[in-house]
């Protein structure tokens, strides 16, 4: 049978055959073509560095609380079983206790050995290698979590340590730890107002991580799932796996923020036509005025 390359070749020969150019200009076409075909595969196939668990590896960037880089490799290692605030960048606005929770990664592993263990599924939806990762006998991924700083993110089948990651939780929870702590003291990064838009225009930043402003008009309760409607533009999503991170404040979404404005941090996506915002942690979502 033919190769996909073999195929893809022919198909651009049978392009510039019907081109009308010039035999020249054909043949620099095609070479062109050709090379840029190749670089293509290389870097679909052949490039990614593949880690070994159980090897040392040097930390050569900390990305943010729960993401690393290291030396010699072109992955971003994303740590397992922990979800970490997302941090402020040029393109995104950023949760409250992100830089913390990057100063912490960077004191158990900046510039250090680390030792990395894999668990069923290596990559995830963005090509980084997920990891369990270990620094002078400190278990990081664990480590985090334990000063609130991260929350248990399990999913199956990467759920090697989930005992060990939710006993964690469990421990900074009753200390009052990071995300955990006074609600009202965590504050989201000044430089979010950048990124602010109104709930009518949320249709326009599908995909795009925002902050909107508005009042929570009405509220819809299922066994699947909590929906809060912000001004009849936009819903506010949170799945029955997160309901218990509001319940640790006393909070019961349905009720507690219907008729109050509010400030939410989040991705749109589209839902049956409609924009949405998922969240899974009062941290996304603040009451204001």
């Amino acid at each position: 049978m033919r190769s996909k390359r073999d195929s893809q070749i022919s198909t651009l020969l049978a392009l510039l055959r019907s081109a009308g150019l010039s035999r020249r200009y054909k043949g620099l076409c095609l070479l062109l073509a050709i090379i840029l075909l190749g670089l293509s595969i290389y870097f679909k196939s052949g490039s990614r560095t593949q880690l070994d668990g159980g090897g040392e590896y040097t930390v050569a960037d900390v990305i943010d609380g729960d993401t690393v880089a290291l030396n010699g490799s072109d992955t971003h290692i994303r740590y397992l079983e922990i979800d970490a605030p997302e941090i402020l960048h040029s393109d995104s606005p950023g949760d409250p206790l992100a830089e913390e929770a990057k100063s912490l990664n960077e004191r158990l592993v900046s510039g250090k050995k680390i030792r990395l263990e894999f668990d069923r599924e290596k990559y995830d939806p963005y090509g980084r290698e997920l990891a369990y990762v270990f620094a002078d006998g400190v278990f990081v991924n664990e480590e985090i979590v334990r000063e609130g700083l991260a929350r248990a993110f399990i999913i199956k089948p990467n759920d090697r340590y989930a005992d060990r990651i939710l006993s964690a939780e469990e421990e900074a929870k009753r200390e009052r730890r990071g995300i955990w702590g006074d609600l009202s003291s965590l504050k989201p990064p000044p430089d979010d107002v950048n990124f602010l838009i109104k709930p009518s225009q949320a249709s326009r930043y599908n995909g795009q991580r925002v902050v909107v402003r508005g009042k929570i008009t009405d509220s819809r309760k299922s066994s699947k799932v909590i929906v809060l409607k912000m001004e009849s533009n936009l819903d506010i999503t949170i799945f029955p796996d997160s309901w218990g991170n509001f319940r640790f404040f006393g909070i019961n979404p349905e009720t507690y923020y219907v008729g109050r404005p509010v400030e939410v941090i989040g991705k749109v996506r589209m839902y049956k036509g409609r924009p949405e915002i998922v969240i899974n942690h009062p941290i996304s979502i603040r009451t204001i005025g």
